[in-house]
């Protein structure tokens, strides 16, 4: 064993030899330096952000508009704006290019905070007539004057969103402002520390993978490609195996020694940021350490091939050359099965089931519709979604909020979403189905522009609820699909005097974090909004408070209503069970660790709950025994949907198209499955494509067991959005490492069978 181990100190002499590894260690250094100034510091969130704007057209129009009213908000505000600012929007025509678009979205947002830190922005005469939430009001009735100046700053933010209720979303109190060696970088963000830790394990998740995992590996091998080459240069490999020595061993020795070199290089990296951001940021992640380890794994992947060529041509070079050419074909094989996946067959997958009376009818994540034909047990298509987002039609928006069937109208209602980018997006409409079209959707009038939640009574009533407040649809708003478009342009007023009309009693500050559920038996709602809960009860048709509180959960969430409890469930993957009668928590889980949820649904007698999370589980609680449990649903963990129908029977969808029924029982007994045979693009996927990824090396993906590492999830969002709702993407971390180990494996017994024959 001596003289292997005399082998790796030979490595490391080597290294120290050519300042190799002093220049590493002196650049690292150099890097943790230049990071650690960096810090934050609590504040109170004041800058707009980009996603506060619900319609930045509608609002800068809005401003242009009341240019002649210097006693309405909007025009004291465009009194205010700075005269090329004003130009600008002046200038802006219907075909006016995207990009230019987007640039007056970014200098409206510089403008008015520009406008928050002048001390004489509010004039009570010009917000006379706003009403001013309970903390506006609470600084102003402290007097301006006294008020320090981020205070005065808050103030000005909540007297602004109070004049744009429809057009800006409002904000929460807290913010955290970033500085380096004290002084502040940027806008402050609207997040809170508990939130700071998640953005900031997702940062290091990506610095990881990204920065040290790629660059990094491609710097170790460029570093450590000329040892196993040297070691076989005439004089070298003589004295060497002129010991006692077995030549594997020897190889194999070469090889961890290489390995060492890297893991001193990346111990000193990575204990240096963990260091850094527990000691500025205060988040001591253990999942960082532990990447060490899974980043000189995938360095030895990249390794063991470059050692391979270097036996067989013995050429740093040619080492290098062939690694970046294993790199670029293993990059190849991935991306084709993600781009299979996220442009044909993710779109496949069921996004809402909704049971319709005696049939049943799902959207999938594209927004098409579908109808089961039982007699050839196959989904027939009803409509297919206008494509949007790509070359392929491919759009990561959901095309639906939220879906269901009204037994008492005998109609499908939903919301279709505009999509498109901000300046682009189209409004959200209501859409209505009826059996006697075919359920094909006609869309109807807009929703208001705050809705994210659809809520439906027993009677048939349409409930919207949002941060803008809680909405019921008074009038018909169904009619022929082309009622409301002349032309290719929306006309409002026509088809029918249907609309909106707030219903709550205004006694609540509607902002985020925003959740709404309603118990389908009571019919009461339970809304959070911001730091408060309340529960909601009719009376003479407003919804009136009947219960509220104040709270600490202030991530976004998600709510289900059960007759005598209700739940919440929140980006840290917690689910709070509490009484509906009062405010006492009743139950806390949290089956499924940090992975969050996507979906809540009630059953429709008020017992069963389902939560449906990212990572595709389905939870379970039993609102009458006080009972949760993880069910055994065929396709557990690959389900994209949930619902319940008429009889409370649980609904689950799975791979591309199947939808099985469950009893509404602890058991969950399987009563019918609804699967239509694979066409030939599943099927070449199924048997080809996903098979032969399985086997292939795959060293990129294991930036996925950072991920998991790091956050503790199982799922990514692709668009950094925070919304509960929105897709994320699930991750494998059990494929990389065993495709990946046994890859490695087989490379390392190759270069040992060859080094062995070979003729030194």
């Amino acid at each position: 064993m001596r003289p292997y181990l005399a082998v790796i100190r030979d490595s490391f002499r080597e290294a120290f030899a050519t300042r190799v590894l002093w220049i590493m260690l002196i650049l690292i250094g150099v890097l943790l330096g230049l990071l650690a100034p960096l810090g934050f510091e609590q504040a109170l969130a004041v800058s707009l952000q980009f996603s506060d704007f619900r319609n930045p057209r509608a609002f800068v129009e809005e401003l242009r508009d009341n240019a002649d009213s210097p006693d309405r908000p909007s025009g004291y505000i465009w009194s205010r704006l700075s005269d090329g600012f004003k130009s600008e929007v002046d200038e802006i025509k219907p075909d006016t290019d995207r990009r230019r678009r987007m640039g007056i979205l970014g200098r409206a947002r510089n403008e008015i905070n520009r406008l928050f830190n002048e001390s004489d922005f509010y004039d009570k005469d010009v917000w006379g007539a706003i009403k001013l939430g309970s903390e506006a009001n609470h600084l102003l009735d402290r007097g301006l004057e006294s008020l320090q100046e981020d205070e005065r700053r808050r103030f000005n933010r909540l007297a602004f969103e109070a004049a744009f209720p429809t057009h800006i979303e409002a904000s929460g109190r807290d913010a955290i402002q970033f500085v380096y060696l004290w002084y502040p970088l940027g806008d402050e963000l609207p997040i809170q520390e508990t939130q700071l830790h998640q953005i900031g394990e997702a940062v290091l998740s990506f610095l990881v993978s990204r920065l040290v995992g790629n660059i990094g590996v491609f710097i170790a091998l460029l570093v450590t490609a000329s040892i196993v080459p040297q070691m076989l240069d005439s004089g070298a490999i003589d004295l060497l195996l002129s010991k006692p020595v077995s030549r594997p061993l020897l190889f194999l020795s070469k090889f961890f020694g290489g390995c060492a070199f890297i893991f001193l290089n990346a111990t000193f990296l990575i204990v240096g940021l963990w260091l850094i951001v527990g000691w500025r940021f205060g988040i001591w992640s253990e999942g960082l350490l532990w990447t060490i380890p899974v980043f000189v794994f995938v360095f030895a992947i990249y390794y063991s091939v470059s050692t391979l060529a270097a036996v067989i041509w013995r050429n740093a070079v040619v080492s290098i050359v062939v690694s970046i050419l294993f790199w670029a074909v293993c990059f190849a094989v991935g991306l084709a099965k993600t781009q299979l996946d996220n442009w044909f067959l993710d779109g496949r997958r069921t996004a809402i089931i909704i049971p319709a009376g005696d049939t049943l009818i799902r959207l999938n994540q594209a927004g098409s519709g579908f109808e089961w034909d039982d007699a050839n047990k196959e989904w027939r298509e009803l409509f297919e979604q206008r494509r949007r987002g790509g070359p392929l039609g491919v759009t990561r928006e959901a095309p639906w909020l939220g879906a269901y069937f009204d037994a008492t109208n005998q109609r499908i209602v939903g919301i279709r979403s505009g999509g498109g980018s901000r300046w682009f997006r189209g409004a959200s409409r209501l859409a209505i189905a009826t059996q006697d079209n075919d359920w094909k959707p006609q869309e109807s009038i807009e929703v208001p522009s705050g809705t994210r939640k659809l809520l439906h009574t027993r009677n048939g009533e349409i409930l919207v609820a949002g941060t803008d407040g809680l909405y019921r649809l008074e009038g018909e708003a169904i009619g022929p699909a082309d009622a409301f478009k002349l032309f290719g342009m929306t006309l409002p007023g026509l088809g029918g005097s249907a609309r909106f009309v707030r219903v709550d009693d205004d006694t609540l500050e509607w902002k985020r974090p925003f959740a709404a559920a309603l118990d389908p038996v009571s019919e009461r709602v339970v809304v959070n909004v911001g730091d408060t809960r309340a529960i909601l009860k009719e009376t003479d048709g407003q919804y009136k408070v009947e219960s509220s509180y104040q709270h600490e959960l202030t991530d976004d969430l998600l709510a289900g209503f059960l007759e005598n409890v209700y739940l919440t469930a929140g980006q840290s993957g917690l689910i709070h069970i509490f009484n509906a009668n009062g405010k006492g928590l009743l139950n806390l889980q949290h089956p499924f660790g940090n992975n969050q949820p996507r979906d809540v649904v009630a059953s429709p007698d008020g017992r069963w709950a389902a939560v449906l999370f990212h990572h595709r589980w389905v939870w379970l609680y039993d609102g009458q025994q006080g009972l949760s449990l993880i069910p055994s649903l065929n396709g557990q963990g690959d389900i994209s949907a949930v619902a319940f129908d008429a009889d409370s029977s649980l609904l689950a969808a799975d791979r591309f198209g199947r939808i099985t029924r469950y009893s509404p029982t602890e058991s969950c007994a399987v009563l019918e499955t609804m699967e239509p045979e694979p066409d030939f693009l599943e099927t070449l996927y199924t048997r080809v494509i996903d098979p032969v990824h399985t086997v292939f090396p795959k060293p990129g993906e294991m930036e996925n067991v950072v991920t998991w590492l790091m956050t503790r999830q199982q799922t990514i969002s692709p668009d950094d959005t925070d919304e509960l709702s929105a897709s994320r993407k699930v991750i494998d971390i059990q494929e990389p490492l065993w495709s990946n180990l046994a890859f490695l494996a087989v490379m390392l017994t190759i270069t040992s069978i060859l080094i062995t024959r070979r003729d030194f």
